[in-house]
C-alpha cells in the first residue's frame, strides 16, 4: 500500500444563502495540521465576524473536511488590505438567487469603512465599479465576481543629508600622500616632499548644502508615517574664518594660512615657526597647527603639533606627536628615549634606537637601527644601501630596504600584515575557554561523585551534600553560558582576522640587496626564520609558507 503524500490542512471559505461556511480540510502523511491563528487571519482578511467563536474551533480540532456555518450574515463584498497598508482591493461576489440583493456601490463604501480604509480612495475606480456593478444588477449575472483596487496611500518620502564641500584642497582628502622623490643614487628630496594646503584672505574655502526635509506619508487607513529626516552637519567659522555677505552656507578665508577643520569649527591659522633649535629657550612646543623648526629639537623635549611637524635639523631624545605628517631632514638619533607618534606620513633621514609610530606610510633615507617601528601602511628605507638592523619593525602593507640584519646575525623581526591588537586579543579569549573548560570538568566530576552517592545511600543525600550538588549545577550553568559567551566572541575576532587578512593579501617584504641569515619574517601571521642569505627578492606568503620570488617593483 503507498505511503500517503504528505499535505498540509488546508481551509476553505463559502458564501451560501443562508450564510458563511468554514471547511477545515485534515493533513495527510506528515502535513502540518490547520491552525486556529491562521483560520482568525483568514476571516480578518476577508471581514468576516464568526457569531459564534465555538464554531470556528470546533471546524478547526476537527478538521473533518465538513462544511460548519459560521455566520448567519452573507458577506457579498471583501475588503483586502495589503501589509504595509499603501493599497487597498476589494473582491464583490454575486448573490445566489436573482431574488437576492445584488451589490451596489454603497455597499462597496460600506465594506471600506468598516476596515477603516478612509484615505486615497480612487473616485474615477469607484465611479468605474459603481457602473459595473449597475450593468450585473440590471442583467441579474449570478455568476461574475469584481475585483478591483479602489485606493491608495501616499509613500513616504525620506529627506536628504546636508553636505559640505570643501573648495580649498589641491588633492582628494582620501587620496594617499605621495612618497618622497628619490634621486639616482637613492637619496630622499624631503623638502620636495612636504604639501600643505595654504589658503588666502578672501578665498572660497567650502560651501554647504543644507539638508532637505522629509515629506510624511499616508496609509489607506488614515495612519501618519513620519519620514526619515535629512541630517544635518554643523560647521561654524573660527579664527581667520568669515561667512560670506552673500551666502550664509559659505565660508570665507579671512586671512593667509592653513585650514583646520576640527570640533565642528573650520579655522584658517598660521604656521608656528621657530627659527632656531627646541631647547631651554623655547620650551616644548604644542600647537593646534603646523610646527616648522628650522634647527634641532634636543633631548627630553617635546613637540606636539594638531597637524604637521617639518625639522630641519635633527632629533634627539625627544617626544613628537602629530595629527598630520612628520618630517625630519637629519633624522633621529634617540638613545632609547626618542618617541615619534603621528597620523599621517613620516620621513626622516635615519632613525636610531627610537620608538616609532606611523599612522600612514614610513619614509627612511638611510637606515633603521635597532628601533621598534609601527607603520600602519608602507616602511621604505630608500636605496640599495638602505638598512634595517636589530630591533622590530611592523608593518600593515609592505617593508622594502636594500640590507636586513647584519652579517653578526644581530635580532632583527620584520612582521608584515600582523594586526596585534585582534591576536593578543585571541589569545586572551583561548586562556580564558581553557580555564573554563578546566572548570567545567571538575563541575562535573564533582556532580558526578554526588549522584553517585546519591543512589549508594537509596535516594538519602545528606543535607550538605544536596546543599553543594546545587550549587555544582548552577555553576555549570553559568560556566555553559560563559563558554557560549567566549566561542561567540572568539569567532567575531577571527572573522575580523580573516576580513584584515584579506584585506592585507598583497603584503610582502621587498630586499633590493641582502637578507642575512638571523632575520625573523613573519608574513600574515607566518613565520620564516633566515638560515642563509637571500638577494635581491621579494618575499610573500602563499598557502601557508614564506616564499621567495625575484626582485618585483
Amino acid at each position: 500500500m503507498a505511503e500517503p503524500k504528505d499535505v498540509s490542512g488546508y481551509t476553505t471559505i463559502a458564501t451560501e444563502r443562508d450564510g458563511v461556511y468554514l471547511t477545515v480540510f485534515p493533513p495527510t502523511g506528515k502535513g502540518i495540521p490547520v491552525t486556529i491563528d491562521s483560520v482568525k487571519a483568514e476571516l480578518v482578511k476577508y471581514n468576516i465576524v464568526p457569531e459564534s467563536p465555538d464554531a470556528v474551533s470546533q471546524a478547526v480540532s476537527h478538521a473533518d473536511g465538513k462544511p460548519v456555518k459560521i455566520s448567519s450574515v452573507q458577506e457579498m463584498v471583501f475588503v483586502e488590505i495589503d501589509p504595509d497598508e499603501m493599497t487597498a482591493k476589494i473582491t464583490v461576489l454575486p448573490p445566489a438567487s436573482e431574488s437576492e440583493h445584488f451589490t451596489t456601490i454603497d455597499d462597496v463604501r460600506t465594506a471600506l469603512a468598516r476596515r477603516n480604509v478612509t484615505f486615497g480612495i480612487d473616485e474615477n475606480k469607484m465611479a468605474e465599479l459603481s457602473a459595473r456593478l449597475a450593468k450585473i444588477a440590471n442583467s441579474k449575472d449570478m455568476t461574475e465576481s469584481v475585483e478591483a483596487e479602489v485606493a491608495h496611500g501616499v509613500p513616504v518620502v525620506n529627506g536628504q543629508d546636508a553636505v559640505i564641500t570643501y573648495l580649498y584642497k589641491k588633492e582628494s582628502a582620501e587620496a594617499p600622500a605621495a612618497a618622497p622623490e628619490q634621486t639616482e643614487d637613492g637619496r630622499v628630496d624631503y623638502r620636495a616632499g612636504h604639501k600643505i594646503d595654504n589658503v588666502t584672505k578672501g578665498m572660497l574655502l567650502a560651501r554647504k548644502t543644507p539638508a532637505i526635509k522629509g515629506v510624511p506619508g499616508k496609509t489607506v487607513t488614515g495612519k501618519e508615517m513620519a519620514p526619515v529626516e535629512g541630517k544635518d552637519i554643523e560647521l561654524t567659522p573660527n579664527k581667520g574664518v568669515i561667512l560670506s555677505p552673500d551666502n550664509p552656507n559659505e565660508f570665507i578665508a579671512d586671512g593667509d594660512g592653513q585650514v583646520i577643520i576640527k570640533d565642528k569649527k573650520i579655522s584658517v591659522l598660521a604656521l608656528y615657526e621657530i627659527a632656531g633649535d627646541i631647547n631651554f629657550t623655547t620650551g616644548n612646543v604644542d600647537f593646534i597647527g603646523t610646527v616648522v623648526i628650522k634647527g634641532d629639537v634636543k633631548d627630553g623635549f617635546k613637540v606636539h603639533a594638531g597637524e604637521d611637524i617639518i625639522i630641519s635639523g635633527v632629533v634627539e631624545g625627544a617626544e613628537l606627536k602629530a595629527g598630520g605628517k612628520i618630517t625630519v631632514v637629519g633624522g633621529v638619533s634617540g638613545n632609547d628615549k626618542a618617541r615619534i607618534v603621528c597620523k599621517g606620513d613620516c620621513s626622516v633621514k635615519y632613525v636610531r634606537n627610537a620608538i616609532v609610530e606611523v599612522g600612514g606610510n614610513f619614509s627612511v633615507g638611510q637606515a633603521i637601527m635597532h628601533s621598534k617601528v609601527t607603520c600602519e601602511g608602507k616602511v621604505a628605507v630608500a636605496g640599495q644601501k638602505g638598512v634595517i638592523v636589530g630591533g622590530q619593525i611592523i608593518a600593515g602593507q609592505e617593508v622594502s630596504a636594500g640590507i636586513i640584519g647584519s652579517n653578526f646575525a644581530t635580532n632583527t623581526e620584520i612582521i608584515v600584515g600582523e594586526v596585534i591588537s585582534i591576536r593578543e586579543e585571541l589569545q586572551k579569549i583561548d586562556a580564558e575557554m581553557k580555564m573554563v573548560a578546566e572548570n567545567m570538568d571538575k563541575t562535573k566530576k564533582g556532580m558526578l561523585f554526588l549522584k553517585e552517592l546519591h543512589t549508594k545511600l537509596g535516594g538519602n543525600l545528606p543535607a550538605d551534600k544536596k546543599e553543594l550538588l546545587t550549587k555544582l549545577t548552577r555553576a555549570q550553568f553559568k560556566l555553559v553560558a560563559d563558554s557560549k559567551i567566549l566561542a561567540e566572541r572568539k569567532i567575531e575576532f577571527q572573522n575580523k582576522e580573516k576580513e584584515s587578512l584579506a584585506e592585507k593579501k598583497h603584503c610582502r617584504v621587498v630586499c633590493t640587496g641582502v637578507i642575512y641569515s638571523g632575520v625573523k619574517i613573519i608574513i600574515n601571521k607566518v613565520m620564516r626564520q633566515i638560515s642563509e642569505e637571500l638577494k635581491f627578492c621579494t618575499l610573500t606568503e602563499v598557502g601557508g609558507e614564506i616564499k621567495v620570488g625575484p626582485l618585483k617593483g
